[in-house]
């Protein structure tokens, strides 16, 4: 279920607190999208079928790097 645009822009601020840079970001948050996509498993404990679809990758991405979960080093490569 995807969040309303409302939180889901709260979630990107709360993502920018963390990587600070606005077009680090955007590459970190494509590149998980498209793990995720192909495949990958959720790096936080969430209910996987309400992460099903790209449309709730953004915002599970998001939710990845604010709790910190998301490995930096991994995400410039392919998920393992």
């Amino acid at each position: 279920m995807a969040l309303p645009v409302k939180d889901t822009m709260e979630l990107v601020q709360q993502a920018m607190d963390v990587v600070k840079s606005r077009y680090l970001l955007c590459i970190l948050v494509s590149q998980r999208i498209h793990q995720l996509e192909k495949g990958a498993a959720p790096a936080i404990d969430v209910d996987p079928d309400e992460y099903t679809s790209p449309k709730t990758f953004l915002n599970l991405s998001l939710m990845e790097i604010i709790e910190g979960n998301m490995d930096l080093e991994e995400a410039e490569g392919e998920p393992a």
